[in-house]
């Protein structure tokens, strides 16, 4: 198969990076979207919460100020309160949740596009093929038949796990974070592929 010049690619995926931005509103984030599509109920019952609390003002007000309370602690917020002449109450109400600003079904449509700009991709360039391995680099590494799929639903996890621990993926971390010059990002994408480049040669090693 054929890619495309690394310049080209560049230049692909960095405009897809701003132009999620300008049409969307946040930053490209694969695993992100995945995320919010698998926890769609979830999002569903925080934005409920979240309108509850916008049509009580008293309730927000109570919200925010556990938050704050819960974030930096009862003794910082009280001094802060009090170096502007403001009482705090005695108790607060319950914590406001934070709510996704896309719709999960917005995540879902992205998530469908990548998958269907790789089918006319493919077909457009005439290398479409239906295949049911991984390729001959993959079978000579880990094989054929379970031990096939047990490196799959392996990677996956420990990808799943990564980027739940790591805030983000490559598509977060290296395109969005790393453009915006982020240093959690900057760290992240230099432990990605980092990992990677030291996991391939001892794969090869051992091969």
């Amino acid at each position: 198969m054929e890619y495309l010049t690394w310049w080209k690619g560049a230049l692909a995926l960095g405009g897809l990076t701003v132009v999620c931005a300008l049409m969307v509103g946040r930053m490209l984030g694969v695993s992100g979207a995945w995320a919010n599509v698998v926890n769609w109920r979830e999002e569903r019952e925080k934005r409920k919460t979240a309108a509850a609390l916008r049509s009580n003002a008293p309730a927000m007000q109570n919200a925010l100020l556990a938050a704050t309370l819960a974030q930096f602690g009862e003794t910082a917020t009280h001094q802060a309160f009090a170096n502007q002449g403001i009482t705090l109450p005695a108790q607060a109400a319950t914590r406001a949740t934070p709510t996704s600003g896309v719709r999960w079904t917005a995540h879902l449509t992205f998530l469908a596009a990548m998958v269907l700009g790789g089918f006319i991709a493919a077909i457009a360039s005439g290398q479409f093929q239906i295949r049911l391995d991984l390729g001959a680099a993959h079978t000579r590494l880990f094989g054929t038949g379970i031990q096939e799929w047990l490196t799959l639903l392996g990677g996956g996890i420990l990808v799943g796990f990564g980027t739940q621990m790591g805030g983000g993926c490559t598509s977060g971390h290296g395109l969005s974070g790393v453009s915006r010059l982020t240093p959690p990002s900057m760290l992240a994408t230099a432990m990605f592929f980092g990992s990677a480049v030291a996991v391939s040669f001892i794969v090869e090693g051992f091969a």
